[in-house]
């Protein structure tokens, strides 16, 4: 093991993973609490704190971000994909990114939202995860801010 992972092996022989723990436990934590951590992190590893920050990125945390950082992420995505990733969400994320949008790209998304897609939420959470590399990459280039 080298010094950078934090695996440790238990009794059972199965590894655990320092890093993905600290993932989904800032996954499950309120904004402040999931801030504050990130910050005490950051002053003694800003690269470490940017990735737990990018990895421990929702979809739902979209619903926190102004209408400008929405119209500039999903902008840049295929209405389709747009419909898929939006299919599970709750209502009020839906409506927030639907209004920041222009008419058309909104009106072609909704179309697809309205399809049943109970049979493809495979389909549904790529299309998610697509929206989060999106948000990575503008966030990574300041175009964007978490």
């Amino acid at each position: 093991m080298d010094d950078n992972n934090t695996e440790t092996e238990t009794g059972t022989g199965i590894f655990i993973n320092g890093r993905q723990q600290i993932i989904e436990m800032l996954q499950f934590m309120d904004e402040s609490e999931r801030r504050k951590l990130l910050k005490n992190i950051e002053m003694r590893n800003s690269v470490m704190a940017r990735e737990l920050s990018e990895q421990s990125l929702s979809f739902n945390d979209l619903a926190r971000l102004s209408e400008e950082s929405l119209n500039n992420i999903f902008s840049r995505t295929n209405p389709a994909i747009i419909g898929l990733a939006l299919y599970n969400c709750k209502a009020e994320l839906q409506r927030k990114v639907l209004t920041s949008l222009d008419r058309e790209i909104a009106e072609r998304a909704f179309e697809i939202m309205n399809k049943n897609l109970s049979a493809k939420k495979l389909e549904c959470k790529r299309a998610q995860e697509k929206v989060l590399d999106i948000v990575i990459q503008l966030n990574r280039k300041q175009l964007i801010s978490l």
